[in-house]
């Protein structure tokens, strides 16, 4: 039955369960009813190394005695950053799917599924972006063609285990009928994480002029402090728009997944019927 139901969904051509509002909406309901399990992550593995670099490693100076080896340090943190983000999106991704089968996962149970997830999906970001710069590098619409072809393999490597390559050819059929509305979705929500992002560069920019204007632009008054809580913001309002943004790339998956297979309890009932 759930090979029938698929094979029905995706000969039908309806996208009627794929839309703004539904991917959006399932999204903000993951981010509502788990905040611990997504901003609670993004906040310590993405705000908080960020903050400490600033702080400990720019403003107090611990680089600077460094000499050649600076690059050296900085590059072995960049990578360390880049591994706890792989983890947090994983661990966003699992929360997301939870949430669908009806459940809150644990933040234990999420920091587990994005470890264990952390080596494939390394390899299944640097894939994509290899293919999609490939693609837009000589002709644009290839790459963008890709880039939406394949913008669900991150969730499926995650939510079912698939393999890497694997994990291009679930998105690949579950985007299949439906890749003008997940242009569109992701179109919308790039637009709006940019946005957020200029506007916290813009925040950034006017605190640190404010403070200048009140300090009578004197360089020799000491800036550390109106810089913590200037940063501080940013790096909080980065993370809520990085979070959404992660989430609803696994809200997407789990609205084509529903759209092609069905909701999970029709799954779970074609199984034990």
């Amino acid at each position: 039955m759930m090979a029938s139901r698929a094979l029905t969904g995706t000969t039908a051509g309806t996208t009627d369960g794929i839309s703004v509002s539904g991917v959006f909406g399932r999204s903000v309901d993951v981010l509502k009813a788990n905040p611990v399990g997504t901003f609670g992550i993004g906040f310590v593995m993405i705000a908080l190394p960020q903050l400490l670099l600033e702080q400990f490693g720019g403003r107090a100076g611990l680089f600077r005695g460094l000499g050649n080896d600076t690059y050296a340090v900085l590059g072995l943190y960049g990578f360390v950053v880049g591994l706890l983000w792989l983890i947090a999106s994983g661990a966003i991704v699992h929360a997301t799917v939870a949430h669908d089968e009806g459940r809150v996962s644990a933040l234990a149970e999420n920091l587990r599924i994005g470890l264990l997830r952390c080596l494939p999906l390394f390899v299944v970001n640097v894939l994509f972006v290899l293919a999609a710069w490939i693609g837009l590098l000589f002709l644009v619409i290839p790459g963008i063609m890709l880039a939406v072809m394949w913008s669900v393999s991150v969730p499926a490597i995650v939510a079912e285990r698939v393999g890497i390559f694997g994990a291009f050819g679930r998105s690949r059929a579950l985007t299949k009928g439906a890749r003008w509305q997940v242009f569109g979705i992701l179109l919308l929500a790039l637009a709006i994480y940019i946005l957020v992002s200029i506007v916290v560069g813009l925040m950034g920019v006017a605190g640190y002029g404010s403070f200048s204007a009140l300090t009578g632009g004197t360089a020799q008054l000491p800036v550390s402090a109106p810089a913590l809580w200037v940063q501080l913001l940013q790096s909080i309002v980065t993370t809520v728009i990085l979070t959404w943004y992660t989430t609803v790339s696994a809200a997407l998956f789990v609205e084509l997944r529903h759209w092609k297979d069905g909701p999970l309890t029709d799954q779970l009932a074609d199984i034990f019927a």
